[in-house]
């Protein structure tokens, strides 16, 4: 029993370490490039070989954002990936890579008209998963404004071609100016750049 309850505060002091770091180290790998940004909330990540993770948002991102909500998450997601296609049209990323991402707050048939494949995640990414379990239930819970936890069949990974994504540049530029459009979304955003030019 002792050994068990040893065992499991030796994990859950590992996973606050973990994360601790992966949140103190945000602004130091956004600035070397390893995060690199396309939006405010959207940034991407070496994944392997040919292949970049989409983040929508960091844990240091959504605690430095002003007002988080799914409205504005979307946005910035459009944003992103009309940035991204810009890279991959003028060759600095190539068309083969692949792209990447996990994801629990966006339907498959929102994912599909973004351009990817969803699929259920295999066993090593729901262990990731887990270890990022309570942040993203932290994160979740800023956008809703409200206690929220993730829910495990939501997950899903999703997956897209650098040259196919590249085709709905277009589309995602449309989506992001018709959320921008909200009044809602921008007295978020206006609030969102004033606060940061405080901040500069």
């Amino acid at each position: 029993m002792e050994l068990l309850s040893n065992a499991t505060l030796g994990f859950l002091s590992f996973l606050f370490i973990y994360r601790l770091l992966r949140y103190l180290t945000t602004p130091l790998l956004k600035k070397v490039g390893v995060y690199r940004y396309y939006s405010r909330m959207f940034c991407t990540v070496p994944y392997g070989f040919k292949t970049l993770e989409v983040h929508i948002g960091t844990s240091w991102d959504f605690f430095r954002l002003q007002k988080v909500n799914p409205s504005v998450l979307l946005y910035h997601l459009a944003e992103g990936l009309h940035n991204l296609c810009a890279e991959i049209e003028s060759g600095k990323i190539a068309p083969e890579t692949k792209i990447r991402a996990n994801l629990y707050y966006f339907s498959d048939a929102t994912v599909e008209k973004f351009g990817f494949k969803p699929r259920r995640p295999n066993l090593l990414e729901w262990f990731v998963f887990s270890l990022n379990y309570i942040e993203l239930c932290i994160m979740l819970s800023i956008s809703y404004g409200k206690l929220t936890r993730v829910r495990f069949e939501n997950l899903k990974v999703i997956e897209g071609v650098a040259s196919n994504l590249a085709h709905h540049r277009q589309e995602y530029l449309r989506i992001a100016e018709r959320l921008r459009k909200r009044q809602s979304i921008q007295l978020i955003l206006l609030d969102d750049s004033q606060a940061k030019r405080n901040v500069a």
